[in-house]
């Protein structure tokens, strides 16, 4: 049992490793500190860590007190009840409390840093930190903050080892800077030759979506126009007028991470009346603020599996969780959430900047072949399907556009689609509809031009009169999606309004009827793909339901047992190799490290695997054979680093001296 215990590690005597420990460190926040707009835990954390270094420096060879070890885990007990308070009750803003845990224990446990070990493990908790850092990274220049904290990694291990061989710090620079542009060039080369998912951004849009104030005539919130708003703690209770338009800015509203461009749906709306939709269901339910699978119903007919979404916030924005629909989970930063009769969450406040939440929704199985030929009944509310709100010739403009494909559904619905998309035109110039006007007469008849909500208006009330039941959704399109970054950037034009059709036995199905976008508007993933896209699974796995991401990739699922295979050929080939070069060993070699062996027992300890020769011999009791000790390990490091061998004569003298 005494050989499996673990060896005690050495105490770390380099200062520049220690330097390079905390370097690490201070990367790991800075990048947190810009993505996650964190700068007062991070930073402080990081001036204590100084702090604790410097501690843990002075006294490394000092025996660790009691009262020492109990303060630091006191205080990392408190930094784990911090975690819980706020990822729970969002008592201290709720954004980064995974980042702010992570930070405070590097911060207390650096007081208590002796060991080389003890000083690994800092290290690994940084990169922790710079995991999480990218979840909140929306571009390329965080590759930056990884190769920093990567060469933090390589001075610590450097300087760790050339002092234990008291060796100045300084490394050969021809080949460090050929390996590192050798690294450069080929990862350029992968990036380049992999094949990279691909998607198109939705086409122009611009929608009424939830302000904080509502307006009269011409004063309009230059953000989200449009919808005026009943009194509401979030800001997220209102209707949309379509005798009005916005003019959306080019600004970003929120970055999306996702493996899958999706509508970002926001508010439902299923009442129309003299121009204006508003929801009829007012009812909500309480959540926590971690909405778990089971808590929420499975959504109606087959689905492809999930997929993780996080969203940072950029400007304020009233209390609603956009997300992909229909929502599998949900985590947000408030003590609770509701959720309304159409599916939308709604935070108890308004959205602010820098406020980031994460959703895991399904993917639907919205194909064609899916949806065509369904049946069963559609039970749903009389308002989803009353056309008294639609004229006589608009219902009569309905029933021509799907002439033909009166059979079916689907085709109904698409016909319908395509005849709105091919006979219309999108403008974002548009003025307001005139007073007197029916906003849907005068889109359809007049002035044949007009923005998203207008085609998705005319699309709800027309399929109604058909008899389908159809509401109004509103939200986001996908943005501008980049395919290497598995992300969105969602802007004020990509504020958009849509349909929502009711299909029996698949549920509610987005359809887009404006110019320029996808009839049927599902989400998908992204029809090619490469290495780096198998991180967008990464984060699912941590959730818990790694079986539902896999199965979400489809034939891609196959990925994860192939690079297994591959990892376990690749060991077992290195084992082979290993093997054959030690039955390749010289006679001189082989003899050295017999008599090595052969010290060892007589000194009573063997070296452990995590030991050099030169810890061993700094450990072991040498007594009346220290001398040999450390004659056999100069021989064992020149022969196993420079290839110098001593000769057979010098190993029999020194057996005779060891017998």
């Amino acid at each position: 049992m005494a050989r499996l215990r673990l060896p005690a590690s050495p105490v770390e005597e380099s200062g520049a490793a220690r330097v390079f420990v905390w370097a690490g460190f201070a990367v790991a926040v800075a990048a947190v500190a810009v993505y996650a707009q964190d700068y007062v835990v991070g930073p402080a954390c990081v001036l204590v860590a100084a702090a604790g270094h410097l501690s843990s420096w002075r006294r490394r060879h000092s025996p660790r007190g009691l009262l020492r070890q109990l303060v630091v885990a006191g205080l990392v007990f408190a930094s784990l009840a911090y975690f819980v308070a706020d990822s729970v009750g969002a008592i201290f803003g709720g954004q980064v409390p995974q980042a702010h845990f992570a930070e405070l224990l590097v911060a207390v446990t650096s007081f208590d840093l002796k060991t080389r070990r003890n000083l690994y493990s800092s290290l690994w908790i940084s990169l922790a930190i710079v995991y999480l850092a990218a979840v909140y990274a929306w571009d390329y220049p965080y590759g930056l903050f990884v190769v920093l904290w990567a060469l933090a990694l390589a001075g610590f291990w450097a300087a760790s080892h050339l002092r234990r061989l008291e060796a100045p710090l300084e490394l050969p620079r021809r080949p460090v800077a050929i390996a590192a542009l050798a690294a450069l060039l080929a990862g350029v080369a992968a990036f380049l030759l992999l094949p990279q998912p691909s998607a198109q951004p939705s086409g122009p849009a611009v929608v009424s979506l939830p302000s904080f104030v509502s307006f009269h005539g011409e004063v309009e919130n230059p953000a989200l126009p449009l919808v005026q708003f009943a009194a509401d703690p979030s800001g997220a209770t209102g209707s949309v007028d379509l005798h009005y338009r916005g003019r959306p800015r080019d600004s970003v509203v929120m970055y999306v991470r996702t493996g899958a461009p999706a509508y970002w749906r926001g508010l439902v709306f299923d009442h129309y009346a003299k121009g204006s939709w508003t929801a009829t269901q007012t009812a909500t339910q309480r959540f926590p603020a971690y909405v778990e699978p089971r808590r929420l119903p499975q959504p109606i007919g087959p689905n492809l599996g999930t997929f993780l979404q996080v969203f940072r916030i950029v400007r304020p924005l009233p209390g609603l969780v956009y997300a992909a629909n229909p929502i599998a989970s949900v985590y947000y930063p408030a003590a609770e959430l509701r959720q309304d009769a159409y599916g939308t969450f709604r935070a108890p406040e308004p959205l602010r900047a820098g406020q980031t939440y994460s959703v895991v929704s399904y993917l639907p199985n919205y194909t064609p072949a899916a949806l065509r030929g369904a049946e069963g009944f559609d039970d749903q509310l009389a308002t989803d399907r009353d056309p008294g709100a639609l004229s006589e010739r608009a219902r009569q403009l309905a029933r021509d556009a799907v002439a033909g494909a009166e059979s079916d559904r689907y085709d109904q619905v698409m016909a319908l689609t395509s005849y709105l998309q091919t006979h219309y035109r999108y403008s974002q110039q548009l003025g307001h509809v005139p007073p007197t006007e029916d906003p849907v007469d005068w889109f359809l008849f007049d002035a044949k031009i007009g923005y998203c909500e207008q085609f998705a208006t005319a699309e709800t009330l027309m399929l109604r009169s058909l008899g389908i039941p159809a509401r109004l959704a509103t939200g986001y399109s996908t943005g501008e999606y980049d395919p290497n970054l598995d992300q969105s950037v969602v802007r004020e034009g990509d504020a958009h309004a849509w349909v929502e059709v009711y299909f029996p036995e698949r549920g509610w199905v987005p359809v887009d009827p404006s110019p320029g976008f996808s009839a049927l508007a599902a989400t998908q993933f992204p029809n090619r793909w490469s290495a780096s896209g198998i991180a967008r699974v990464i984060p699912r796995l941590t959730v818990g339901a790694g079986g539902a991401a896999l199965g979400a990739l489809g034939p891609l699922a196959a990925i994860p047992g192939v690079v297994a295979l591959l990892l376990a050929s690749v060991v077992g080939l290195a084992w082979l190799v290993s093997r054959l070069r030690t039955r390749r060993r010289s006679g001189e070699e082989d003899e050295l490290l017999a008599l090595y062996d052969r010290l060892q027992r007589r000194l009573g300890r063997r070296r452990a695997p995590p030991e050099t020769p030169l810890e061993y011999r700094a450990r072991a009791p040498g007594g009346s054979l220290d001398a040999v000790l450390g004659e056999v390990t100069t021989a064992v490091n020149q022969g196993a680093y420079g290839g110098r061998w001593p000769d057979r004569g010098r190993v029999a003298e020194w057996a005779e001296r060891i017998s």
